[in-house]
């Protein structure tokens, strides 16, 4: 029964982030999340995104990347993954998007999972990496086997350098 009841509850909540824009409600839990002792498990911690992802900058705002660059590429919104912030200047800066490119589709055995950060100077920072899908080998994704962050440098560059 309870199998019943969180499957009616994850359909709800992504029937509702669409027109929202489920980055929004990744950024409201991620804030929510990083009051969370250090004590807290992982899986439920904000956690620094690791520097070898970073890729560089985008020059548009991250409601541009999100809405056109991305989308264009074939990347769709990913709701379920670890929660990331950084401390700049004294700052917390969250994630403002969290999106995933299947080129084999939602069974292939590879994904290339993209971040965005706001910038400063109100462009997007970009971190990606490439790893297994989780909807094909969960245990692998968790134990990041397949991990690499400069295939999904390279994939995510040639990606946006295509759009161009």
């Amino acid at each position: 029964m309870w199998v019943v009841v969180l499957a009616g509850v994850v359909a709800a909540l992504f029937s509702r982030s669409r027109p929202l824009g489920a980055w929004r409600l990744r950024l409201a839990a991620g804030r929510l999340l990083a009051r969370l002792p250090e004590r807290a498990p992982t899986h439920v911690r904000v956690l620094p995104p690791p520097q070898d992802e970073y890729v560089g900058t985008i020059p548009a705002s991250p409601a541009a990347v999100r809405r056109r660059h991305l989308p264009r590429a074939g990347f769709d919104e990913l709701v379920r993954a670890y929660f990331h912030a950084y401390e700049r200047n004294g700052e917390t800066v969250h994630e403002v998007g969290s999106f995933v490119r299947r080129p084999n589709g939602l069974f292939g055995d590879g994904q290339l999972h993209v971040r965005l950060f706001p910038a400063p100077d109100g462009t997007t920072e970009v971190w990606a990496h490439w790893e297994r899908n989780p909807y094909v080998a969960p245990l692998a994704h968790l134990r990041m086997e397949g991990y690499d962050p400069a295939e999904g440098e390279r994939r995510i560059r040639r990606l946006l350098d295509a759009l161009d």
